[in-house]
């Protein structure tokens, strides 16, 4: 296959991420008559790495994150968006992922450093995989606050989905729907940058 033709069935495959809704948001009724899909959401890892970078000294190669980022949900052109509702555990998701990922890239001459670029996101040891995997979460929960701003997260529906893994404290203690889906994922965070940014995003109005 010549360059040409791979570039060209390689941005098709990805472009289908546009069409694609996230799963979750789904799971929990969001409202809203258009949802966010996939590449949506990948724009929004984009933009708020670029914004952090912008306005922290970070002690990571941005380029490489911003690869990551780009990325990171390439498996979703074939598999489903996996959740925590789907049953289906991490070493399953992962095994699909990198079969996935192989199937899309076939063809580019940087397929392996790609796949090798996943690798090492899934696994978030390194600094970089460490930073995108959390910006990959504070993402999610900025939608999540935004969807609330716009009233279009019910509280009754969110809480059913947190209570079916516990987080009856963190139920009790919310206040808007917003709380919930923040204070579940606030165990994801090792970075201070991220906690601090969590906590002006719950208090956010």
């Amino acid at each position: 296959m010549k360059k040409e033709e791979s570039i060209i069935k390689f941005y098709f495959l990805a472009a289908s991420l546009k069409n694609k809704i996230r799963s979750g948001w789904k799971e929990i009724n969001i409202t809203s008559e258009r949802l966010e899909s996939v590449a949506e959401h990948i724009f929004g890892t984009l933009i708020l790495a670029v914004t952090l970078d912008s306005e922290y000294e970070l002690n990571v190669d941005i380029y490489k994150v911003l690869k990551m980022l780009i990325l990171h949900e390439l498996e979703e052109i074939i598999i489903p968006d996996y959740t925590i509702n789907s049953g289906v555990s991490k070493e399953q998701k992962l095994e699909e992922g990198r079969r996935a990922v192989h199937k899309v890239t076939e063809g580019l001459v940087d397929q392996v450093e790609i796949e090798s670029l996943l690798e090492e996101f899934n696994a978030h040891i390194t600094p970089e995989s460490k930073f995108a995997f959390q910006i990959d979460k504070m993402e999610c929960d900025l939608q999540s606050k935004k969807y609330d701003l716009e009233g279009y997260m019910n509280f009754e529906n969110v809480k059913k989905d947190a209570l079916k893994f516990g987080n009856e404290e963190i139920c009790n203690n919310a206040v808007k729907p917003s709380d919930i889906w923040l204070e579940v994922d606030r165990q994801l965070y090792e970075d201070e940058l991220f906690i601090t940014l969590l906590n002006a995003l719950k208090n956010y109005k």
